[in-house]
């Protein structure tokens, strides 16, 4: 365990995060700054040994993101408590600031507004401007974001709000870390992961795992000696607790085999699931707890597996994902689910970035990264020209990476790169690409990725001109949402899927953790409406191709059985597809590409 005097991954984390925040408040110009301290933040929290001791050693720069730069901040930490550059920058702007900029919705450029319209500098300053209404007279602040910021100002006062979970790509991981480690140990016969991270919740409080031991000390010991832990927190015959590097809480819950199936289905279940159990269990004299079921005469059933809980209250075992008190229940009393689409049934990948525009690995790298995955076909689906930030193609860069794809093509037969694109829908509708262009690809997918302040009407209108452009296959992030920087977009989302499933087009789960757009709500109103779904990783390294986790996790806790998931069928299949949408069949409605205008 690291020594107690190093600052630990969260903590380095935390700096270089506020660092940014602070300084685009401030109004730094350089982007490619800004994007070095978030992203180092990013994958310091992320590493499982402590930064601060490889920084002190010289080996931070071995992390991928780290650079010179950030190594000699991080080793100024460790040896002074603080870095010069971020004590700067906090006598210019207040500290509290970041915490508005961090709201959904808010962002640093707004946050800088408030700061400069009304001195406020920090939430309470803000939640006073909501009550007294003169955050309305701020630029780019109406009624509805302050009626936005009111609930969340509220949630977070009553212990709700978003500010206390952690996302599920963040606790994931670590989760599956301990879950993997501690399963080795020869005292342990099984050690799963449980809670909201089995469900697939999108944010989770901390880290819920169940151990099956009949030595808890041992366990114990493990957790504290693990390389993550900075603290022990809680120890006891039935459970422990540690605090990690990342700042994340890893609480273990310990049981012999016999009753293993009943802590696990009770540390799985959301609260209203178990409530419900509860309930239906009393109807039949029964009472149903983590450590057994009890008969009326005092009879306690315990079971290895969790099938066995949900069988003696007359129910099918119900998917991990689908335990929401959604209707799941009575789904399990008249029969079997059917079976959900899992990781196993992706054939290819449909949404990924290489260096050719913002990606951060070679179109080679990240064809061998998804080979290795044993995918039969990857679309590299750079960005369009319009998206200068992101280095977009224009056609002359379209046809060379092309040309650089038939040559791989040429080399494997046992991938195929498709030809694909993420096309840009600008701000009148129009697509980014022109249709000669757009028709030499083998898959195209459309995205908003500016213009999000524009009203209801034109944000719809916009995505169903994308929707009924017949060489556009699937909308990508159909809401825009991004974790801690802006809700989804005001979309009228009830024509956007009826739309999309009259048109033959598909709607993307991103699987990006700080996206997951569409979420598991907006994918079943999808699937509800007849149209079907993609997983894409939009992996922008060779890494993030394994985010596909998260988006199989959205799409099974939305119902998705494998025939719903386009990604799901063949390269055959997937030309048919697309041909079947540029044949025109189903698009006698097109308003044509100007239709948002």
């Amino acid at each position: 365990m690291t020594g107690d005097h190093l600052p630990t991954n969260a903590d380095i984390a935390r700096q270089f995060t506020l660092l940014a925040d602070l300084l685009e408040i401030d109004g730094e110009s350089s982007r490619h700054r800004l994007l070095a301290y978030r992203r180092g933040g990013a994958r310091v929290g992320q590493v499982d040994e402590s930064v601060a001791g490889r920084g002190v050693e010289g080996r931070a720069t071995e992390l991928p993101a780290i650079r010179a730069t950030l190594q000699g901040k991080i080793v100024e930490l460790t040896r002074t408590g603080r870095i010069a550059a971020l004590t700067r920058v906090m006598e210019r702007v207040p500290v509290g600031l970041a915490d508005i900029a961090g709201l959904p919705g808010v962002g640093p450029k707004r946050a800088r507004a408030v700061w400069q319209a009304l001195g406020v500098g920090d939430l309470d300053g803000l939640a006073a401007a909501v009550a007294d209404g003169t955050l309305v007279t701020v630029e780019g602040i109406g009624p509805k974001t302050a009626g936005q910021l009111a609930d969340e100002l509220a949630a977070r006062e009553s212990g709700e709000g978003t500010g206390e979970r952690i996302p599920l790509g963040r606790a994931d991981p670590v989760a599956q870390r301990f879950a993997h480690d501690l399963g080795e140990l020869a005292v342990v016969g099984r050690a799963v992961v449980a809670g909201g991270i089995r469900r697939g919740s999108e944010t989770v409080h901390d880290v819920d795992l169940v151990i099956e031991t009949e030595d808890p000390d041992a366990v114990t010991e493990a957790m504290h000696d693990h390389p993550m832990t900075t603290e022990l927190l809680s120890s006891g015959s039935r459970g422990a607790a540690v605090m990690t590097q990342s700042g994340i809480r890893v609480e273990a819950r310990f049981t012999p085999a016999a009753s293993f199936g009943n802590l696990l289905q009770h540390l799985t279940g959301s609260r209203a699931h178990n409530v419900r159990l509860r309930e239906l269990a009393v109807r039949g004299g029964l009472s149903v707890s983590e450590h057994g079921i009890t008969r009326a005469g005092g009879d306690v059933i315990r079971c290895r597996e969790e099938e066995g809980v949900y069988a003696e209250l007359g129910l099918t075992w119900i998917p991990p994902e689908l335990r929401e008190d959604t209707g799941e229940i009575a789904v399990a009393e008249s029969g079997a689910f059917p079976r959900m689409v899992a990781e196993a049934d992706l054939r290819g990948e449909l949404h990924c970035h290489t260096d050719w525009s913002d990606g951060r690995n070679t179109l080679r790298e990240m064809v061998l990264a998804a080979r290795a995955l044993g995918l039969d076909y990857i679309g590299i689906s750079d960005h369009s020209v319009s998206l200068a930030m992101a280095r977009g193609l224009d056609a002359d860069r379209v046809h060379r990476q092309w040309e650089a794809i038939d040559r791989i093509n040429e080399e494997f037969d046992d991938i195929v790169v498709v030809k694909a694109c993420e096309v840009d829908v600008l701000a009148d509708g129009r697509l980014d690409h022109p249709d000669d262009l757009l028709a030499g690809f083998d898959w195209v997918t459309a995205s908003l990725h500016s213009g999000f302040r524009q009203s209801r009407d034109r944000l719809t209108r916009r995505v169903l001109a994308a929707i009924e452009h017949p060489l556009v296959n699937v909308v990508g992030h159909p809401t825009g949402r991004m974790f801690g920087r802006r809700e989804g977009y005001d979309l009228d989302l009830d024509r956007v899927v009826a739309r999309a499933a009259e048109t033959g087009t598909a709607l993307e789960i991103n699987a990006q953790p700080k996206r997951l757009d569409l979420n598991a709500a907006n994918a079943r109103r999808a699937l509800a409406a007849g149209a079907d779904l993609t997983i894409g990783t939009d992996a922008h390294s060779v890494d993030e191709l394994a985010v596909r986790r998260y988006g199989i996790l959205t799409a099974r806790r939305a119902g998705a059985t494998p025939d719903r998931v386009l990604n799901t069928k063949n390269r055959e299949e997937i030309r048919i597809i697309r041909e079947r949408k540029s044949s025109g069949s189903a698009l006698r409605g097109r308003q044509g590409p100007g239709a948002a205008s």
